[in-house]
């Protein structure tokens, strides 16, 4: 048997091929998301929107060309809006207004954002504005754009509009609007080998820096929500951390609460994890890495969720099936009564 100490490069070399293949998996799947940020209290001013599409006591204005767009979102709102509500653990005010235009440009012009947004939300207001193409031109993906704009009006009501980091809203909203990015993977990678992850406090100001400061801002907040929504098995204490919130908690006295350790402590827990997950990354830039060994990787990776998930389904079913035996002995027991007092 070879030493002890030798299967440490063997774990971390599996580790990377794992790492990688997930990575590959998110190229597939990924859409090229845009950023975006809170829109100032303004007036924004869209008159090419002038069409518009109600759902529900949602709104869509959009411009005539972008008809065939609009209808789509509008198919999916209510959906996209359920699965957010789902996320949060509770109903949500429902009443918003979503603008929808061609350019970005005419985004950044109407919201007093800068140049390079793609989508901007309002919170208090339930006001949305999205564009069909970037500022480079290329065409956004509108789904995942709006997926995040959403998130962000459904985070401040779910909290009662509490103050919260810049990180944390955006965090949230990139976490739960698109679980897969190879780009913002991309992005955290060459900054845990690279100049290094900025601290909590420093990715507030990146956030207002220029584009290749915010999109690690924007990897990094993404990445740690995830890791504190997948924290625990069934994500109850992300939601009781919202809860904490709307409940008038601080924002760190909320994360000891939900959490039972401070935030100092779980942002310490999720950096000392980044070099591990993220080892494919020298790899890959350096060509060393032999792609034809992923196929398998892939596959395991497929098998292991695959079985997660089908192991989850048994759960959900045990537990209605449950809860339907218990209905139906409640009511034999009050039909017992019932016939009891008829005698």
């Amino acid at each position: 048997m070879p030493p002890l100490a030798s299967t440490r490069p063997r774990r971390l070399w599996f580790r990377g091929l794992a790492a990688l293949a997930i990575a590959l998996l998110a190229l597939l799947w990924a859409p090229n998301t845009a950023r975006a940020e809170h829109g100032e209290l303004v007036g924004w001013t869209l008159e090419d929107a002038s069409e518009e599409i109600i759902v529900g006591r949602a709104v869509i204005y959009y411009e005539p060309g972008t008809a065939d767009e609009a209808l789509e979102l509008a198919g999916a709102l209510p959906r996209w809006w359920s699965e957010i509500e789902e996320e949060f653990g509770r109903d949500l005010d429902d009443r918003m207004t979503i603008h929808v235009v061609s350019h970005s440009g005419r985004v950044a012009r109407a919201t007093g954002m800068p140049g390079w947004v793609s989508g901007v939300a309002h919170p208090p207001r339930g006001e949305i504005a999205i564009s069909l193409h970037n500022p480079d031109g290329s065409r956004s993906d509108l789904g995942t754009l709006l997926r995040h704009e959403l998130v962000h009006v459904a985070l401040y009501r779910a909290t009662d509009g509490a103050e919260l980091p810049r990180w944390f809203h955006e965090g949230v909203a990139e976490s739960i609007a698109n679980e897969v990015s190879l780009a913002r993977a991309e992005n955290l990678a060459n900054a845990v080998f690279g100049a290094g992850v900025p601290a909590l406090p420093e990715l507030e100001a990146a956030f207002h820096g220029d584009a290749e400061d915010a999109s690690v801002a924007y990897a990094a907040a993404r990445d740690f929500v995830t890791w504190l929504r997948y924290h625990d098995t069934d994500g109850g204490e992300f939601r009781q951390l919202l809860t904490q919130l709307r409940q008038g908690r601080g924002f760190h006295r909320a994360f000891v609460d939900a959490y039972d350790v401070p935030l100092s402590e779980l942002d310490k827990d999720w950096r000392a994890g980044l070099f591990g997950r993220f080892v494919w990354s020298p790899l890959v830039n350096s060509g060393t890495l032999p792609l034809f060994l992923v196929g398998p990787v892939v596959g395991i990776a497929w098998y292991r969720r695959r079985r997660r998930l089908a192991a989850d389904w048994a759960r959900l079913e045990a537990e209605d099936e449950a809860e339907r035996v218990a209905r139906l002995e409640r009511a034999q027991y009050l039909l017992g009564i019932l016939e009891r007092r008829s005698l």
